[in-house]
């Protein structure tokens, strides 16, 4: 006798390739424990390079981005992920300690989807990657 198969989530976000770009490792950790409680896998990375870099290699839905990156800022990482075949659809988040309205003008510029502000709030976050397809 076989075994019965498993129901597939009905979460239609579920099981997504979040991409983290985060300098800081400890906020860069706290993300990844979040992005996978969420059921999501994270792919955390500490540079834009290392970002796109990743991106390249492996299809992601979605994207956590620091836009304070050192060398390669966030908004450059979402410029070149949209010009790319493989990051034009992907979800991109801002995640910020900036708040100002000149900031949030540039993330939409660079093709951010979403702006959300450190230390943003879980359920935000969440709400925030609920926008991705899964791939």
């Amino acid at each position: 006798m076989s075994e019965p198969e498993r129901d597939a989530p009905d979460d239609a976000a579920a099981n997504l390739r979040v991409l983290i770009v985060e300098d800081d490792e400890d906020v860069r950790e706290v993300l990844g424990e979040l992005v996978a409680s969420l059921g999501h896998e994270p792919l955390p990375v500490a540079s834009g390079d290392e970002a796109l870099q990743r991106a390249s290699e492996s299809p992601v839905a979605a994207a956590l981005v620091d836009l304070g990156l050192p060398e390669v800022d966030g908004y450059e990482v979402a410029r070149r992920l949209r010009a790319s075949a493989w990051g034009s659809s992907m979800r991109l988040v801002a995640l910020t300690g900036y708040s100002d309205a000149e900031t949030r003008r540039h993330a939409r510029a660079a093709g951010f989807d979403q702006f959300l502000v450190k230390p943003a709030d879980p359920a935000a976050i969440e709400r925030a990657l609920g926008g991705a397809a899964p791939l």
